[in-house]
This record gives C-alpha cells, sequence and structure tokens, in this order.
C-alpha cells in the first residue's frame, strides 16, 4: 500500500458516515487510509471490512501525516477534537467534516484552520448504526453540502469537492445559515414530528392495544426517522436550535390552519391545501439519497417466487440500462409484489419498459 503522504486521509469516527468514507475513498485504490475511533472493536471490524489501512484511538497520532482529515463525528465533539487536534494537523493538509448543522461549527473551524476547513454535510445515511451499517456506495447518486464562505481557500474547496465527486456523490454549496436554515425544514422538523407522533401512538396504545397493530404502511413511513439514535438528535437540536424552532412554529401555524378548516367546515379550503401538499409531495425528487434531480419511472408487478428482483435486474444489466434507485412498494405473501425501478434519463426508462415486456413482465411506466 502507498503510504506516501499525499494519499493519506485520516477519518475521526468510523461510525455510519466515517466507515462508509473510509470503503468508499479505499475502493478507489489510490488512498491510504487511518481510522481513528475510541472504541476498540469498532477499530477491529474497520479492519477487518477493509474501511480503513490502519487505526488508532490517538487523534493527534492519527493525524499527524494526513494530507486531508475528516471529522465525522457528532457537532459537539467536532469542535471539541479539533480545538485537540489543531497544533499537530499538518499546515498544509485540508479539514473538513460531516456534522449535520453548520453555522457554529463552521465558524468554530475556520478560526482554529484559517481557510483550510470546508464544512461538509452528506445529504445520506443509513437506519442502521455504527460501522456494521458502513457501506461503500453510500455516497453514490447523494447531494453532498458544502458550506464555503469568503474565508475559505479556493484550493480548500477544490480538494474536498474532488473527493466527493470520486465518491460518486454531487457536490454543491450553500452557506452555513442556509443549510441549517433547509435543514432545519425538512431533515430536523420531521424528527420532531416522528417523535411527536410515536409519543402520542404509545400513549393510545395504554387504552387501545391494538393501537399498533392497526399501524399500517404510512404511519411506519412517517415515523420511520424516530428510530434514530437519541444522543444524535441532542447533538443537532442543540446546535440547530433558533431554525428548528422557527421552523417549528411556522409547522404549527399550518397546523392550526387545517384544524380551523375542520372546526369550521370549510371544506373549500381544505382541499385546496390538500391538494396544494400533494403538488408540492410530487415535486421531491423520488431518489432517496439526496435532492437528486429529476428521474423516470416503471412500476413492475413480480411474482411470488424466488429471484424475481434479481431477474429483472439481469435483465435491465443485459441491456446496459443503469437503475439509479429501486423500492419495493409492496409485497404480498403469495401473490408477489410491485417494484418502483427508477432512471436517470427518458431513454433508459424507455429502454426497460421494452425489455422488461419483451420479457412477459408486467410494467408501467409512472
Amino acid at each position: 500500500m502507498n503510504r506516501d503522504r499525499q494519499d493519506r486521509i485520516a477519518i475521526i469516527g468510523l461510525g455510519v458516515i466515517g466507515g462508509s468514507l473510509g470503503l468508499g475513498l479505499k475502493s478507489l485504490g489510490r488512498y491510504y487510509i487511518v481510522g481513528i475511533d475510541q472504541d476498540e472493536q469498532t477499530l477491529r471490524t474497520a479492519r477487518e471490512t477493509g474501511a480503513i489501512d490502519e487505526g488508532t484511538s490517538d487523534y493527534r497520532l492519527g493525524v499527524a501525516e494526513a494530507r486531508v482529515v475528516i471529522l465525522s463525528v457528532p457537532v459537539t465533539s467536532i469542535m471539541r477534537i479539533a480545538a485537540q487536534i489543531q497544533d499537530v494537523v499538518p499546515p498544509d493538509a485540508v479539514v473538513t467534516d460531516v456534522g449535520s448543522t453548520k453555522a457554529q461549527l463552521v465558524a468554530t473551524l475556520e478560526a482554529l484552520y484559517q481557510g483550510r476547513f470546508v464544512g461538509g454535510h452528506p445529504m445520506t445515511g443509513s437506519e442502521y448504526a455504527g460501522i456494521g451499517g458502513a457501506d461503500q456506495y453510500l455516497f453514490e447518486n447523494a447531494i453532498y453540502v458544502l458550506t464555503p464562505t469568503e474565508r475559505t481557500a479556493p484550493e480548500t474547496l477544490a480538494a474536498v469537492e474532488g473527493l466527493v465527486r470520486e465518491l460518486g456523490a454531487s457536490p454543491i454549496c450553500l452557506s452555513p445559515r442556509e443549510h441549517d436554515r433547509i435543514v432545519a425544514a425538512v431533515s430536523h422538523q420531521p424528527y420532531m414530528l416522528a417523535v411527536a407522533l410515536m409519543n402520542l401512538a404509545s400513549a393510545l396504545e395504554t387504552d387501545h392495544p391494538a393501537a399498533m397493530l392497526l399501524a399500517a404502511g404510512g404511519f411506519r413511513d412517517v415515523t420511520r426517522i424516530a428510530s434514530g439514535e437519541p444522543a444524535m438528535w441532542m447533538d443537532i437540536f442543540d446546535s440547530n436550535r433558533e431554525f428548528i424552532l422557527k421552523t417549528s412554529r411556522q409547522f404549527r401555524a399550518r397546523l392550526s390552519d387545517l384544524e380551523g378548516y375542520l372546526e369550521h367546515g370549510d371544506t373549500a379550503a381544505l382541499a385546496e391545501a390538500l391538494a396544494k401538499a400533494r403538488q408540492g409531495r410530487q415535486r421531491i425528487p423520488v431518489a432517496v439519497r439526496g435532492l437528486l434531480p429529476a428521474v423516470f419511472e416503471v412500476v413492475a408487478m413480480l411474482p411470488d417466487r424466488p429471484g424475481s428482483i434479481a431477474e429483472i435486474a439481469g435483465i435491465l444489466g443485459h441491456g446496459g440500462i443503469n437503475i439509479v434507485d429501486i423500492e419495493i412498494l409492496r409485497a404480498r405473501e403469495g401473490e408477489g409484489g410491485t417494484l418502483r425501478l427508477a432512471f436517470k434519463t427518458e431513454n433508459d426508462a424507455t429502454a426497460a419498459l421494452d425489455a422488461l415486456r419483451h420479457r412477459g413482465i408486467v410494467v408501467k411506466r409512472r
């Protein structure tokens, strides 16, 4: 393995994101990855799975010869560790992070690293926790937000943008406060709503034990994010309190509007609000990894037999047709199910439709 310093990247924190960064960067075959984590089992797993070349629990030792340092721990820990290692990070090294909030963090790290730091936030993740959930392909087709300011050196931004693209992600630049305002609405507020809904259902279950049995797919979809690690979310709430509170109040105002329409029997206003929400929902890109451009969908009806999904993937692969997103919409034991396939171009979607129909698979455009 080439240990030249120009190829040496230090990743502090080997959870899902840090471990996936290690796997993705190592798969390129030109980087030497040093993993830094306080948990020895995590370090062992990271070595065994090929996420890192070497590991240590010593922050200062791990970053001493790095060309790039990536801080992949909770926001408050990022700021603390960044200060601890500041004097041993090589003066020409680039520093970045993957924190979920940016304004406070960017201000702190820019003061420490004087142009050599740029904030980052990959808009992707996993329901799994820890190094066991790491995925080499986690960043493919994902939006990766970078938050440069007037203090960011152009070469710093260029270096991190290059790494992001090598991982298969698409970098976009936002100001730190713009980032925090947006994620408060589209990420942090949904978590608050999921928590509130789950706690409401749990309270209902006390008097109505069948409540959870009746929780349909829609309820599970809406509350999925409530399964996130509370400690991580406490860190997010603390560092983005201003925008989360503002967004929460704006949401309550809209909820109050809906309550008013119901209370006063204003069916016209209620219908308009529902239609507007439906139209807005349809504008959300269907791919799950960030804010991708619109994709083109095909829905396939699957028979209930082993290998059905593999058969479809094989047909499309043989035809050189790339699937950018795939989702099981419905599964019915003994009857099969419905599979949603997304493609980057209209031509790919049309070719997929033709190829699958030619093989006798029931498909339709969506």
